[in-house]
């Protein structure tokens, strides 16, 4: 296999659909492509060149060792676990980091400071993973509206973080149903928080992948020794949504160690149902 180029990342990131002023994330395997002339630097500088000056790049800077205590050891500059590429992003010049202690992002280009100013700081949305990540006022929810175009990089759908901003919608909407209920409280509380075990909706990527690409919305190119594929955060986190509303039980992960089953969960939702239809 030759050596992968520069241009040969803004080739690929082309043909997938990405024009100049997209918001693109990338979930990357950095050692996926094979050999890089340029490293690092080119792999970034091709995907800056395909979304132009109008664009914004954005990588996934999560805190995933220690998870119990990511909120005790935070800091702006902590070591991003998500790969080699986010973590030179995040260092790169022009970059700006979102202050969040789990599921942080790094950003740059022209919205750069849009998406990362706020993360949690203003609003909260209760969840598994603590109540700012996937707030209204984080990057998870502005790319959402912008539409943002998810790209894995050399690795599979299990990895789109999308996941766990449309399970967020999914329960603050169950919850805002009950919120009148006496029973809210008690519902609530069986829901898994951060540090706090109980159920949750996991939803299985790989299943909605596979949904998507029947339908189209699937984009693939190839370089190197990558595969790249490119899926619209809105219509990856709609359809979620769409089968979570449905209570289409084929979305979720199996889950069978308690509290975190499956069953579990589906028997919470199931007395959520009878409370709210009765």
């Amino acid at each position: 296999m030759s050596v992968v180029t520069q241009s040969d990342i803004k080739r690929a990131t082309l043909e997938l659909g990405i024009t100049n002023g997209d918001v693109v994330l990338v979930h990357s395997s950095f050692k996926s492509l094979g050999e890089v002339d340029g490293g690092a630097e080119a792999v970034i500088r091709g995907f800056l060149e395909a979304i132009g000056h109008e664009g914004t790049l954005v990588f996934p800077t999560f805190t995933q060792k220690n998870y119990l205590k990511a909120y005790e050891t935070w800091h702006i500059d902590k070591e991003s676990d998500t790969g080699y590429l986010t973590n030179y992003f995040r260092k790169r010049e022009g970059s700006i980091r979102s202050d969040q202690a789990t599921h942080s992002v790094a950003a740059g280009g022209r919205l750069a400071e849009f998406l990362t100013k706020t993360h949690g700081h203003t609003h909260k949305r209760f969840g598994n993973a603590g109540d700012t990540p996937f707030s209204a006022d984080s990057p998870w929810e502005k790319m959402y509206e912008l539409d943002a175009k998810i790209v894995l990089l050399g690795v599979s759908p299990l990895y789109i973080t999308f996941r766990h901003y449309a399970e967020y919608i999914y329960v603050n909407e169950m919850l805002e149903n009950l919120l009148e209920h006496p029973e809210y409280d008690a519902m609530k509380a069986r829901l898994e928080h951060f540090g706090k075990p109980g159920v949750w909706p996991h939803v299985y990527n790989p299943w909605v992948a596979e949904r998507l690409e029947e339908s189209g919305s699937v984009v693939r190119s190839k370089c190197g020794n990558a595969v790249l594929t490119m899926i619209s955060a809105k219509t990856f986190v709609d359809y979620v949504l769409e089968q979570l509303r449905s209570h289409n039980h084929d979305i979720l992960w199996l889950f069978e160690e308690e509290p975190y089953t499956t069953k579990a969960y589906i028997e919470w939702e199931n007395e959520f149902l009878s409370i709210t239809e009765a």
